[in-house]
């Protein structure tokens, strides 16, 4: 008996270990038709995905500081979390804010009103077309001028900066502008970068290293910053991964108590260390039963569902209980099965 009991819960092992086990928490969710399309939808959401930073200046801290703390954040991310992102926004590249210039001046006339020509009549006058010239050229000469003079020489007279001026009503808020090349509020007191995940935030189990070094990050840049700026993480993927974490670790605790009084209680009753041994034996075999059924019936199945299971550990010791607690009052064995059966 002994023998078949070890054979058939190796061969139940064998088998259980085939089911691919994946922490997607929104598996414990049940599967309708109306909870597949709104996951289809966020998968498919661009923005959903993404982890917004948000660095915010401290007591001490100036918006040189938000900038300096930015480049350095996206360094690092770039360097130790590289496999993990794949872009990361919020810093605008010297090289786009040129495309748009040169879109603006070749498409100029299609961003010039009447308040624009009445301006290039004026400044083409003689005394006013002077001052301009004079003005352009102090420009040049000044330290700024190894950067304008490229705008200068292409477009002395502005017109490119008048017609920017027009594409800023096309903006949704007022609550943000561009410093230094990154996104501030208007106050200059938060500055804003987003990442874009490789992987989807419902990979937990692989996510969970890419969380930890983004804390990890943010921690000592926090410290190397301290009372001048300091960074936090907020998006689906840090929260999915917390989750995780949080339910395992609850599933883990509550388990590992249960287990611990009911051997205690068990071992006080029935006043021998091996009972309780064999009271799990038919929960062990009970529970890779299912395990093997769902390999076979399923490719996937999440960990922390399967973890939940373990609430079914009372109902299966149950069964165990009501045989030995007959068995501890009647050792004959016929007589027993009779009583648990009902038939006198």
């Amino acid at each position: 008996m002994i023998g078949f009991l070890i054979s058939s819960m190796s061969i139940l092992l064998f088998f259980s270990l085939g089911l691919n086990l994946e922490e997607d928490i929104s598996k414990l969710i049940p599967q309708s038709e109306e909870t597949k399309t709104l996951n289809k939808v966020l998968k498919n959401t661009d923005f959903s995905d993404k982890i917004i930073l948000n660095i915010s200046v401290s007591t001490d801290g100036t918006e040189e500081d938000l900038t300096s703390f930015a480049n350095a954040i996206i360094d690092s991310l770039q360097t130790k979390c590289g496999d993990f992102i794949l872009n990361i926004q919020g810093q605008i590249p010297e090289e786009n804010i040129m495309k748009t210039m040169d879109f603006v001046y070749a498409n100029l006339p299609l961003f010039l009103g009447q308040k624009d020509y009445d301006y290039i009549r004026e400044v083409i006058a003689e005394d006013s077309l002077s001052t301009l010239v004079k003005n352009n050229y102090k420009l040049l000469i000044s330290p700024g001028g190894f950067i304008a003079k490229r705008s200068i020489r292409k477009d002395p007279f502005g017109l490119t900066f008048r017609a920017l001026n027009k594409l800023e009503k096309l903006k949704i808020s007022n609550n943000f502008e561009i410093y230094n090349g990154f996104l501030l509020t208007k106050d200059k007191k938060n500055l804003l970068l987003f990442i874009k995940p490789k992987l989807p935030a419902n990979e937990t189990d692989s996510n969970r290293e890419f969380v930890k070094e983004l804390y990890s990050i943010s921690e000592h840049l926090n410290h190397k910053y301290v009372h001048k700026a300091k960074s936090e993480y907020y998006g689906s993927t840090v929260i999915a991964v917390a989750n995780a974490n949080q339910i395992k670790q609850d599933i883990q605790y509550t388990v590992g108590i249960a287990l611990i009084i009911l051997f205690i209680i068990l071992i006080s009753f029935y006043r021998r260390f091996t009972i309780p041994i064999i009271l799990f034996i038919p929960t062990i075999f009970g529970a890779l039963t299912a395990i093997v059924a769902l390999s076979f019936l399923r490719e996937n199945i999440s960990a922390i569902s399967l973890g939940i299971g373990s609430v079914l550990l009372g109902i299966t010791l149950d069964y165990s209980l009501h045989i030995l607690t007959h068995y501890k009052k009647n050792n004959d064995i016929k007589q027993l099965y009779k009583d648990v059966t009902g038939q006198f």
